[in-house]
């Protein structure tokens, strides 16, 4: 007891060490670090009673908790926002109990819990959780009305983390293999959330419960919470040799007809999306869009869309193919921290260009890239420092990442090949987190190139590589000087260039200077593919 009295203490000190600092500071460290007390215990199951009172814009309920002691101890930490009061937490086989350092809760249990033993926790909650000012980027509740002046609720924490409204351990590495989740709302509205729908029943107090089963790993930020005047649309994706996929839309009652008629494209997405990545991940529960107050959100078999029904200039909507594609990355394939977020965002909005490039053809798909290509800002580095409560400054995990996979594309320069290695990447990774490093050796190995720099390279740091050329004359013959300048050593890059009006040529640039001789034409014939690759083109006098 005295040791565990000591750790706590520690632990206190340095919480009042890091807010004499700053706040950001004690998030960094108490909310975004994998320290012993999360690292001591897996998630297995999680069961959540959820109360939701729109008209007081409050919630109460209890997450029971059911886990796995990975190392003997009997301290372990949970996870929930200041705003929000812990009414009790009752374990099932040892007493316990907390105090709360900011967001962190710290239960110390009277005996030692054992290793590769099965605990269940009962934590009750209630409050007034977080408001979001604009979701889905600045998280919370949002609490609206429909155009009939109905209750619409929705609610979007990725960037703050689900303890934002439910006590939980609040990291990407560890995922509750399953959940249950029953919503209590007032009668005539319907509360919408991940998985299927076990059943509804109407409660004397003048509240419906809703029952919803999810039954593959999901990650916190993704468990879902939708209440509205909703009507629901069924239908069916059907697939050769393959089970048919339960397809459920979940729309404010006066929006039905025009649902069904917009939603008809989500079949042609999930149709090129299981083309180029593989069966749909979520097949038990099934693909779901509810529409929300808000713009979008990948939510886990319960994709969120507030897009208006609105398709872009290339004919489809985005929210609908961007935020279903998170279901491969983002859901299915999930980063272990916030700081590999990039494999979320960058790998989904290629998705994007591959839908395009499904649906209208190779050409129309380097029109949209080429659209997104000066979005980029390389400003900062994409990979961010890990072990933090991290967040990403600007858009670059998005364009800067689709242009990296776009120009590793063309690098390798077989489309066979690099379909079958998408493919067979979430075949790989599908209900697991990873890090970059899992991408990077995977990858590496299946195209059978040493991608270590390139990746280092692009996501390690700010400035991408520059394609350094002059062209020296000599007795009547036109000589190609050139060279790769990266900030990492051993960057090799293979890039198609125009060496002729009738001939291409495929050039390995490193950062040596190498030497080709161009044909007997107009020297300005000479050009790396510029819509091929995120590189800076430099011509330089010699």
């Amino acid at each position: 007891m005295v040791n565990l009295i000591l750790r706590i203490f520690s632990l206190f000190l340095i919480l009042i060490s890091l807010n004499q600092t700053s706040n950001a500071q004690t998030n960094n460290s108490l909310d975004g670090s994998l320290s012993k007390f999360r690292l001591n215990f897996d998630v297995k199951t999680y069961k959540i009673q959820l109360r939701i009172n729109p008209k007081l814009k409050f919630i109460s309920g209890v997450n029971e908790i059911h886990f796995k002691v990975l190392k003997s101890s009997k301290v372990i930490q949970l996870d929930l926002d200041t705003g929000m009061k812990i009414v009790g937490i009752i374990s099932d086989k040892i007493p316990v109990t907390y105090k709360r350092f900011g967001r962190a809760i710290m239960l110390s249990f009277q005996n030692e819990l054992t290793k590769n033993s099965d605990y269940s926790i009962k934590v009750s909650f209630e409050g007034f959780p977080k408001v979001a000012k604009n979701a889905p980027w600045d998280g919370g509740f949002v609490w609206s009305k429909d155009s009939l002046g109905k209750d619409w609720v929705g609610m979007a924490c990725e960037g703050e983390g689900a303890s934002m409204w439910l006590p939980c351990k609040d990291t990407w590495d560890d995922e509750p293999e399953n959940l249950q989740m029953e919503i209590e709302v007032p009668q005539g509205l319907t509360a919408v959330s991940n998985g299927r729908l076990a059943g509804s029943q109407k409660l004397d107090d003048g509240y419906e419960k809703f029952r919803w089963i999810v039954s593959y790993p999901i990650n916190h930020y993704n468990i879902s919470i939708n209440v509205g005047d909703y009507i629901h649309i069924t239908d069916v994706h059907t697939r050769p040799n393959i089970e048919s996929l339960s397809l459920d839309y979940y729309v404010l009652k006066y929006n039905e007809l025009k649902a069904k008629k917009h939603f008809e494209q989500s079949k042609y997405m999930l149709r090129c999306f299981e083309k180029f990545f593989g069966p749909y991940p979520f097949q038990n529960d099934g693909y779901k869009l509810v529409e929300t107050p808000y713009w979008g959100m990948e939510h886990q078999s319960c994709v969120a869309y507030g897009n208006n029904y609105k398709n872009n200039d290339f004919g489809f909507d985005f929210i609908i193919v961007h935020e279903s594609g998170h279901e491969w990355f983002a859901n299915s394939i999930t980063a272990k921290d916030k700081a590999d977020m990039w494999i979320h965002e960058s790998f989904t909005t290629y998705s994007e260009a591959l839908y395009v490039e499904c649906m209208a053809g190779p050409e129309r798909a380097k029109e949209y890239l080429k659209m997104q290509k000066p979005k980029i800002n390389n400003k900062q580095p994409m990979l961010g420092e890990r072990d933090m409560f991290y967040h990403h400054a600007d858009n670059d995990i998005y364009y800067k990442g689709t242009w990296i996979l776009h120009t590793l594309r063309n690098m390798v320069d077989n489309d066979t090949l690099w379909q079958n290695t998408l493919y067979e990447f979430h075949q790989k990774f599908k209900y697991q987190t990873i890090l970059t490093e899992d991408v990077v050796s995977y990858f590496s190995k299946r195209l059978n190139m040493k991608l270590k720099p390139f990746f280092k390279c692009y996501l390690e740091n700010a400035k991408i590589p520059v394609f350094e050329y002059f062209i020296l004359h000599k007795n009547g013959l036109h000589e190609l000087h050139y060279r790769l300048k990266s900030p990492v050593s051993g960057l090799e890059m293979p890039l198609l260039v125009s060496i002729s009006k009738s001939r291409n040529d495929m050039i390995n640039a490193t950062s040596q200077w190498q030497i080709i001789d161009l044909p007997y034409e107009d020297e300005k014939l000479f050009v790396v593919k510029p819509n091929s690759y995120l590189i800076e083109i430099k011509k330089i006098n010699k």
